[in-house]
């Protein structure tokens, strides 16, 4: 085992010099030769930015700044470690709140101080045999290569090691990501069939959820709810059922069991936030906001509009004046950053407007109008149009609203919750526009463009199918999907007749759009792929 140790990289994280010089000195005790050390988050997250780590530990509380949780939130949330990597968190103290904190991004294991250096040694034993032979998988998924991760499990797995149920899980959650929905249910279901475990029925409940059965997932997990209450991501996952089926209310009342259970999670509290002030409640959305933007103040996840979320909450509470500090707060929180700017112009104007300042409000809206202008079709997301149309509706602008509206369906014709946000924002906002009809009618013209497309591949008309497809995604260039299929219909013209290097470029413009838009895309790692062996023919041919 010693062999084990000395082989791995190091880093120790804790604000106390004695500390780190005690776990140093337990480490070179157990042969361990290459350690690195960090005094505080900020310092450990550097570390990581410049160096790949086989081990991490790191202590719960150091000082001000980041804490252990939000360092493996960074380091996971920006592939700074990932699956062959082992995270410890050192704790004096194992309290209720830090530990269901620590679901969304949870360590590989905890130690309470003090710990014995025969402890260390048993549980890095363990985790090195569960993390064991795990580095080409790793290396796939960095890659976004899911075929080749798959593979390289499959590998392991036949060899029927002693950490199978981890491996089964990893091909699980791999295969969920790359929306291999099928493969990932037989391997669920293969799980489930030796014994009930819950990480694979509430895969199964999501499995549903994607295929738009919601309610045999809400099902699912109500029931996991009901087994244990404490299974803070079966909450998520119902909310997103009863959300899916225009249950707002409910949606709501299940993330408020949530948050009072696991009151850490930002993104729980934002959502929350958000559901709540829909549903009218703004005192409930204001405390989730303002829980948001307190834990978010050293975190990798804080957002401006989380400040505009917690602005417009205590603007709708009848505080103005506390509404327009916290617009104030968003340019020293986020300098330099025009997405910053978009959203205090946009926030600024609702409560300028709720305050009565109508001069005020109209010149912060035509500062949120020149912002959003600023933001290329790069980053101009749906939450940016969403959160215009928002304004816009707020304001009586019911026409620029739904322009912007439709264009946000137009883009995101097949993505599930976007298309129900913008149907509970009609709602919420009173808006005329009949945003249920308007999805219908993009998605069946959608269809037929991506369906005619499919036939004139099919029947060798490349140009006709590529001129289809590539006029559809200049008119959306928002749209992934559209995007992604211009850019394969490209790929299989270069497949038949050879690679040109301005056809590898315009592939390269589609990739681009659908990267900078949505980076985790499961269909990018496939066509990003075909383009890199076109590209690379090409050179030997030439």
């Amino acid at each position: 085992m010693a062999d084990d140790f000395s082989t791995k990289s190091y880093l120790v994280i804790d604000d106390f010099a004695d500390m780190r010089a005690a776990i140093k000195g337990i480490l070179i005790s157990l042969g361990v030769t290459r350690i690195d050390q960090a005094r505080n988050g900020k310092e450990a997250i550097t570390q990581m930015q410049n160096k790949r780590y086989d081990v991490v530990l790191c202590d719960y509380n150091l000082g001000p700044g980041k804490d252990g949780q939000q360092v493996l939130e960074e380091a996971r949330y920006s592939s700074l470690i990932g699956v062959d990597s082992i995270f410890i968190m050192i704790t004096a103290e194992n309290t209720r709140e830090m530990v269901m904190g620590a679901v969304e991004y949870a360590p590989d294991s905890y130690l309470a101080k003090p710990f014995t250096k025969d402890l260390l040694r048993t549980r890095l034993g363990k985790l090195f045999e569960r993390k064991a032979h795990l580095t080409q998988v790793n290396q796939a998924l960095m890659a976004k290569n899911y075929s080749a991760a798959l593979q390289a499990l499959d590998i392991l797995i036949a060899t029927k090691p002693k950490n199978l149920a981890e491996l089964l899980k990893l091909k699980a959650e791999i295969c969920l990501t790359a929306n291999r929905l099928d493969e990932a249910t037989v391997i669920l279901e293969q799980v489930l069939g030796v014994r009930e475990v819950p990480w694979a029925r509430l895969g199964i409940g999501r499995i549903l959820l994607l295929k738009k059965q919601f309610d045999k997932a809400q099902d699912i997990f109500a029931q996991l709810i009901e087994q244990d209450p404490n299974l803070i991501t079966a909450y998520d996952w119902l909310a997103k059922a009863q959300t899916a089926q225009n249950r707002f209310e409910e949606a709501e009342e299940t993330l408020r069991t949530a948050v009072a259970l696991s009151p850490r999670g930002i993104k729980r509290q934002q959502t929350l936030g958000d559901m709540a002030s829909s549903n009218g409640h703004h005192e409930i959305a204001e405390t989730a906001y303002d829980r948001a933007v307190n834990l978010a103040k050293h975190s990798v996840l804080n957002h401006p509009s989380l400040f505009a979320g917690l602005a417009k909450s205590k603007s709708a509470n009848n505080k103005h004046a506390e509404a327009l500090k916290v617009v104030g707060e968003i340019a020293r929180a986020f300098p330099e950053q025009r997405e910053a700017a978009f959203y205090a112009a946009s926030t600024s104007a609702l409560v300028k407007s709720h305050q009565g300042d109508k001069a005020g409000a109209l010149a912060a809206l035509s500062e949120a109008e020149q912002s959003l202008a600023q933001l290329s079709e790069f980053s101009l997301s749906s939450s940016h149009a969403m959160e215009m149309a928002r304004t816009y509706a707020r304001l009586g602008e019911q026409e620029k609203a739904a322009k912007l509206l439709h264009q946000a369906i137009a883009n995101n014709h097949d993505e599930e919750e976007i298309l129900t946000e913008i149907v509970q924002l009609c709602r919420e906002a009173s808006l005329e526009y009949d945003a249920e009809t308007a999805i219908r009618e993009i998605q069946r013209g959608l269809v037929k463009t991506n369906n005619e497309g499919v036939r004139l591949i099919k029947q060798g008309e490349f140009d006709a199918a590529i001129r289809l497809l590539s006029e559809a995604a200049e008119e959306m260039p928002g749209n992934r999907t559209i995007n992604l299929n211009a850019a394969k219909a490209i790929i299989m013209k270069m497949d038949k007749q050879g690679a040109t290097s301005g056809e590898i470029q315009t592939v390269r413009r589609y990739v681009d759009r659908v990267q900078s838009l949505a980076p985790n895309d499961w269909r990018l790692a496939d066509v990003i792929a075909r383009l890199r062996q076109l590209a690379t023919k090409g050179r030997t041919d030439g």
